[in-house]
């Protein structure tokens, strides 16, 4: 029979939390992606890390149907496809393999990899002739790996929907899209692994008010005045989650 405790952290805790869950929901709201890369490290200092991947995948639920409109309005489905299908079929393979595979050095291979290919977009090497079929669905297969390792595979999917030069709303709608698939088929996976918890599915209700309420600033933002340095944005922040995963995997 579950034991239902919440433990309550310190007060400075709660409150870098909020500010991270703040932080986060803004950069999904404009980017529509990498909030993980901040929520789950810092869940993962006061829970465990299994823990942090279920409470901030219950916390993005508002969010991400909040965010639908936008996604099915702006995203080409057709286009994102095989990226779509591959993902989903590789979560839950990630999450199975955590438990026999070293983690860290996948994440060391994606990380670099992500970099590379950052670099040379800002670089402004041409990569659209490149997307075709077989890349998107390879970008899907690392992105749905990952995710279900550590809870971090927007970083190779998004590198390849930014390499396509779609406009900044048909790139934010892909994007859209494929996180809240993301969010979906990780809620099944954990349900079949049996991680879910009313402990942690509480948890992540009481955070998800302030998270979506940050999206919404970061949805608005992007509507008023974020459309001209999108992508440079997500450049950044990509770079920014490579760094910071390869440097945490030696650490």
């Amino acid at each position: 029979m579950e034991t239902f405790f919440i433990s309550i952290p310190s007060t400075n805790l709660i409150f870098l939390t909020v500010i991270v869950i703040i932080i986060g929901g803004i950069l999904r709201g404009f980017l529509g992606f990498g909030p993980a890369l901040l929520t789950i490290p810092m869940l993962a200092y006061i829970y465990s890390p299994t823990e942090a991947l279920v409470i901030h995948i219950i916390m993005e639920i508002p969010s991400t149907l909040y965010l639908l409109p936008s996604a099915l309005k702006y995203s080409e489905k057709r286009a994102i496809l095989p990226i779509f299908l591959a993902m989903i079929s590789f979560i839950p393979v990630g999450m199975y393999l955590v438990v026999v595979l070293d983690p860290e050095i996948i994440r060391r291979v994606i990380s670099i990899t992500v970099l590379l290919l950052v670099l040379m977009l800002a670089s402004g090497w041409e990569f659209k002739s490149f997307i075709g079929f077989k890349s998107m669905i390879l970008s899907g297969v690392v992105g749905g790996f990952i995710q279900g390792i550590a809870g971090i595979g927007g970083a190779p999917i998004v590198t390849v929907l930014l390499a396509r030069n779609d406009s900044e709303d048909v790139s934010r709608g892909n994007i859209l899209f494929l996180m809240g698939a993301i969010v979906v088929f990780s809620i099944i996976s954990q349900s079949l692994y049996g991680l879910m918890s009313i402990k942690l599915i509480t948890l992540g209700f009481f955070a998800s008010p302030i998270y979506i309420f940050a999206t919404y600033l970061g949805s608005k933002f992007y509507f008023s005045k974020g459309k001209n340095f999108f992508k440079k944005v997500a450049l950044v922040f990509l770079s920014i989650t490579a760094i910071t995963t390869l440097m945490a995997s030696y650490y």
